[in-house]
C-alpha cells in the first residue's frame, strides 16, 4: 500500500528534523514579523543561541525576521498550531480571531503601567498556557512591548485636537478607543504602516518607540505622545508535535533557557523604550506628553468599551480581571 503525504504535512515532517532515530537533530524555522534589528528579534536570537548550546547543538532554531517566510502577524497562531512552522513569534492581541481571550491584556486602560503589566502576567499566564495547549502549542516565553504611544503630524493639546485624525490601529481594542476619541482608525498590520504613511493614507500611528525607530517616523511625523491605552506582549510558542519529538532532556533544557531569559527580556523592553525615545528625539521628533485632563477623558471613553469586552469574553476573562484588581 502506498501512503501519500500532503505537501504541508511533508514539509512539517522535514521541519521537525527529529521524526525518526536517524534524524536526531531538530532544525526549527522561527518566523517573525519584525525587522532584524528590533529587540524582539534580538531576544529571540539570544534564545536560539542558548538553546543550541544547552542541547549540544541538537536543537537548532533559525530566525526569519521581517516576514520573510510569508506569514503575516495575525496568521502566526494558526501557523504554529497547524504545523506550518514548528515554532513562531506572535503579537498576542493580533490573534483574537482565533480566541477573543488572547486580547484580554490589551483592553483599553485595563492596565495602567509597566509594573501593573508584570503583575497582570501572574494571573493571565495560566490561562494563556491553557489556551495554547488546547491549540497544539506550548508557550515558551513572553516579551512585552514598551508603553503604547500615538505618533502624529500635529500637536495634541486637548481632546478636541484628536478629532478626525486618521490613525493606524492594530487590533479591535485600539480601533474602538480611537473611534470613541473622535479619530478615524485604520487597522493595519505593521508591514503596511510605512507605505500608508508615505501614501498619505494615514497621518498618525499607534505603536511603541521601537517600531517608531524601525519605521524612521521622523521622516513622516513630528510628535509622539505616551497614551498607554493598551499594553501588548509577544509570545513565542512551539508546536506540540515538534515539542513531543524532542527527548525529555532537550525539552527540560529549553524550558530552563526560557525561564532564565524571560525576566531579562522583560527588562529589555524598558531599556529599549528609553533608548529608542532618545533616538527619536535626536532625529527631531518631539517626545511630548498628554495633559491629565486628556488622559482622564480617554479613560472615561474606554471604560464602557472595556467592560463590554470583558463580559463578552466570558467568566474566565472576568475571573482573571477580578483577581488582578483585587490583588
Amino acid at each position: 500500500m502506498t501512503v501519500r503525504c500532503s505537501a504541508p504535512a511533508a514539509a512539517f515532517l522535514v521541519a521537525l528534523g527529529s521524526a525518526g532515530p536517524a534524524m536526531a537533530q531538530a532544525n526549527w524555522d522561527l518566523p517573525l514579523a519584525w525587522p532584524a534589528e528590533n529587540y524582539i528579534v534580538k531576544n529571540a536570537q539570544r534564545f536560539a543561541e542558548d538553546v543550541r548550546e544547552a542541547t549540544g547543538g541538537e536543537v537548532n532554531i533559525t530566525l526569519h525576521p521581517g516576514g520573510s517566510l510569508g506569514f503575516k502577524g495575525p496568521e502566526m497562531f494558526s501557523a504554529v498550531r497547524d504545523g506550518l512552522v514548528p515554532i513562531g513569534d506572535m503579537l498576542l492581541n493580533q490573534q483574537v480571531g482565533e480566541n477573543p481571550l488572547l486580547g484580554l491584556q490589551s483592553l483599553p486602560y485595563l492596565i495602567g503601567s509597566f509594573e501593573e503589566l508584570q503583575e497582570f502576567e501572574a494571573f493571565y499566564r495560566p490561562l494563556l498556557d491553557e489556551i495554547f495547549e488546547q491549540n497544539n502549542q506550548k508557550v515558551l516565553f513572553t516579551v512585552p512591548w514598551p508603553q503604547q504611544q500615538i505618533y502624529t503630524k500635529v500637536e495634541i493639546k486637548t481632546f478636541a485636537d484628536l478629532s478626525g485624525i486618521k490613525i493606524r490601529s492594530y487590533d479591535k481594542s485600539s480601533t474602538e478607543i480611537f473611534d470613541a476619541a473622535g479619530m478615524t482608525p485604520v487597522q493595519l498590520p505593521w508591514g503596511e504602516v510605512i507605505p500608508s504613511l508615505a501614501a498619505g493614507a494615514i497621518s498618525a500611528v499607534a505603536t511603541s518607540s521601537p517600531s517608531a525607530v524601525d519605521g524612521a517616523f521622523w521622516e513622516f511625523l513630528k510628535y509622539g505622545y505616551p497614551t498607554r491605552q493598551t499594553w501588548n506582549t509577544n509570545i513565542t510558542s512551539v508546536n506540540l508535535d515538534a515539542w513531543n519529538a524532542l527527548s525529555p532532556e532537550h525539552q527540560q533544557a529549553i524550558v530552563d533557557v526560557a525561564k532564565k531569559l524571560e525576566p531579562e527580556f522583560w527588562t529589555s523592553a524598558q531599556e529599549v523604550d528609553a533608548a529608542q525615545m532618545k533616538i527619536l528625539a535626536d532625529h527631531g521628533l518631539v517626545n511630548g506628553d498628554l495633559s491629565d485632563e486628556l488622559r482622564a477623558e480617554l479613560r472615561d471613553k474606554a471604560a464602557p468599551l472595556r467592560e463590554k469586552a470583558i463580559e463578552g469574553m466570558g467568566p474566565k476573562a472576568a475571573g482573571v480581571v477580578e483577581a488582578f484588581q483585587n490583588r
